[in-house]
């Protein structure tokens, strides 16, 4: 007698209880085994090997028998990977957040760079032609001389150079906003092919089941073949969709790891259900705290603030520059007399006084100055604007896809109770087969809808989360 192929998609019956409790109970042992996993994971790591499922499966005449004994310990790269463990590794290992901390630290180093005295300056001269006096001919000058500048404009140009190093500094936390605004939309652009996926797989294992019913009732001359060939067609169409849905994984599992700066070969898993989120904002409050806490303003009023520094560096510029010297002449003997103290060297102090006579530049610098400031005012408004809008669309956003959620809810229940209806009246006299294949295919349909209006309200709390540091 041939034996039958052990199979999970079969309909149940008395000689495929004990496999169906047996499949059952591994399931369960599978949930156990996650959690175990996600709390315990690094015992789980070293008493791994000693884990494995083991399966004995007995094949005997036309009856089924499996005893499971099975504590299924999966790898921990094959575990989802929660939302906010990837935000991390990108705030950790993003390249782009790296090279601004970079730049960051390169804007503090000019700080000592413009605080410091200039350096002195020293001359050697030798006369070509001595130079003769009463004690002697001169044959060498040695000189020294150091420029200081007005009082208080060192500390200044620290002030504005620490100032511009500062909104370097908010750049980074705005960058690090949208960076967790980029992983939360590829990552539920992933978790969203994934679970439609599973939507498809789900009912393609239910027009399977349609298509051996079908298969049934053209054997019995009950039912036409067109019947069996709609369901075939129906299965190919998820089928191709299922490989699509594969391939556009690509595009978001390559996005994750850009932002990650992780190896391209890694395995990335979503969250296995996602509910519909919750926005735990008050709106009305909302556009206040982000006028005083986004980072992106913030480095505009650092801009500002470096601006006016520079105006206060530039009111000193104008002032005027002291300076120092003091040169020693070598002197020889003279040879055809002896002169009181003859051939003493000569030590010349000199001060020396910078005057800022041409002013055009000074006012020019000023005015170039407060028309940034000016700038950057406008800047600031059009970024509480855009601000306000996308609060407002994340906002529309949900709410529309809360309706549109309640509205797919009622549908599906209403979908699957026609469904079970119409099922029976095939089962029984081969009516309404189209009319089932329909409503099936709507519920296909309306499942992926339900599934797009929870991704919506993911992505619009993401939205407004992008805007709170």
């Amino acid at each position: 007698m041939q034996k039958k192929e052990f199979s999970t998609d079969f309909i149940l019956n008395g000689k495929g209880l004990l496999l169906f409790v047996s499949n059952i109970t591994l399931l369960y042992f599978h949930r156990i085994s996650t959690v175990f996993l996600l709390y315990f994971h690094d015992i789980s790591i070293v008493f791994q090997p000693y884990f494995n499922c083991i399966s004995i499966v007995f094949l005997k005449k036309r009856y089924h028998y499996s005893l499971l004994l099975a504590i299924i310990i999966f790898p921990s790269f094959l575990r989802s990977q929660p939302l906010d463990s990837l935000i991390r590794r990108a705030m950790e290992n993003n390249y782009e957040i790296r090279a601004l901390e970079q730049e960051y630290q390169a804007a503090i180093q000019r700080a000592p760079q413009v605080s410091q005295l200039p350096d002195p300056e020293v001359g050697l001269g030798i006369f070509a032609l001595p130079v003769e006096t009463r004690l002697g001919p001169q044959w060498v000058r040695l000189g020294a001389t150091q420029m200081f500048p007005w009082k208080g404009k060192l500390k200044a140009q620290e002030d504005a150079v620490l100032a511009m190093a500062r909104a370097y500094f908010e750049r980074i936390g705005a960058q690090r906003l949208n960076l967790r605004y980029k992983i939360s939309q590829a990552y539920f652009q992933l978790y969203e092919l994934g679970a439609t996926q599973d939507i498809l797989r789900r009912n393609l294992r239910i027009f399977q089941v349609l298509e051996e019913i079908a298969l049934a009732r053209v054997e019995s001359g009950k039912a036409s073949l067109a019947d069996v060939l709609r369901v075939q067609s129906k299965r190919l169409e998820l089928e191709k969709e299922l490989e699509r849905l594969e391939n556009r994984k690509a595009g978001p599992v390559s996005a994750i790891h850009q932002l990650t700066g992780s190896p391209a070969e890694g395995i990335i898993m979503t969250e296995d259900t996602l509910g519909p989120a919750v926005l735990p904002f008050f709106r009305d409050s909302l556009l206040a705290a982000i006028r005083e806490n986004h980072p992106a303003l913030s480095a505009l009023q650092w801009e500002q603030e470096a601006a006016r520094r520079r105006i206060r560096l530039n009111e000193l510029d104008g002032k005027p520059g002291l300076g120092v010297g003091l040169d020693y002449i070598f002197v020889g003997k003279r040879d055809d007399a002896d002169p009181e103290r003859n051939g003493r060297d000569i030590l010349s102090p000199r001060v020396m006084v910078q005057l800022p006579l041409y002013r055009k530049k000074y006012d020019a610098r000023e005015r170039e100055e407060e028309l940034k400031i000016a700038a950057l005012d406008n800047r600031q408004e059009d970024k509480i604007l855009q601000f306000a809008a996308t609060i407002e669309s994340a906002y529309a956003d949900y709410r529309d896809a809360m309706l549109q959620l309640e509205l797919y809810e009622e549908q599906v229940e209403l979908i699957r109770a026609s469904i079970e209806i119409l099922h029976a009246s095939y089962s029984n006299d081969g009516a309404r087969f189209d009319e089932l294949l329909q409503l099936q295919n709507d519920l296909v349909n309306y499942d992926k809808m339900r599934l797009k209006a929870i991704v919506k309200t993911h992505l619009a709390k993401a939205e407004v989360e992008k805007l709170m540091p």
